[in-house]
């Protein structure tokens, strides 16, 4: 599979739409102008949110927190979300000898071709901490079976799929 090399995002984001339990989730960059739509799942994003802070944390990468604090409050909500380049299969996480971040993106469609993308490491953590709040907007998890439990009765496969 061949990556296609997009260069340096304007902007960074991931977020949902729709109402809990209904969201489709999306990670959204805007690169010479053109906002890119990548639907992905609940759980994708919040890895890559997850292990981006992770990655940020080690100290190993030189980080403005205002940066940060400045591209978190110019609102990292998703726009334009018509038209999806592909659904994401798989992310992968690089750090340049620059101090840029790579991200790569593949197509859950075997043979297409994947997507590359340079972010900042504060348009990172701005994006990551967004998506967190986002992912753990949903619905609550239950704490038998670890599903989220559906606001019009939950059938917990704990308990032979009994209301709670």
């Amino acid at each position: 599979m061949a990556m296609t090399d997009l260069g340096p995002a304007e902007r960074f984001a991931g977020g949902a739409i729709g109402e809990p339990g209904h969201r489709t989730f999306h990670i959204q960059v805007v690169i010479d102008g053109e906002t890119l739509n990548f639907p992905c799942e609940k759980q994708e994003m919040a890895a890559l949110a997850t292990q981006s802070l992770e990655l940020l944390e080690l100290g190993v990468i030189e980080l403005d927190d205002e940066v940060v604090a400045t591209i978190a409050a110019t609102g990292l909500e998703l726009v334009d979300i018509d038209g999806e380049v592909f659904r994401v299969g798989g992310i992968r996480i690089g750090v340049l000898e620059s101090g840029l971040i790579s991200i790569e993106l593949d197509p859950t469609e075997e043979g297409a071709d994947g997507v590359r993308f340079l972010v900042s490491p504060e348009q990172l953590k701005a994006m990551s901490l967004i998506a967190l709040r986002v992912v753990e907007a949903g619905r609550p998890i239950c704490p038998r079976c670890q599903l989220p439990e559906d606001p019009e009765g939950h059938r917990c496969p704990a308990v032979n799929g009994n209301h709670r």
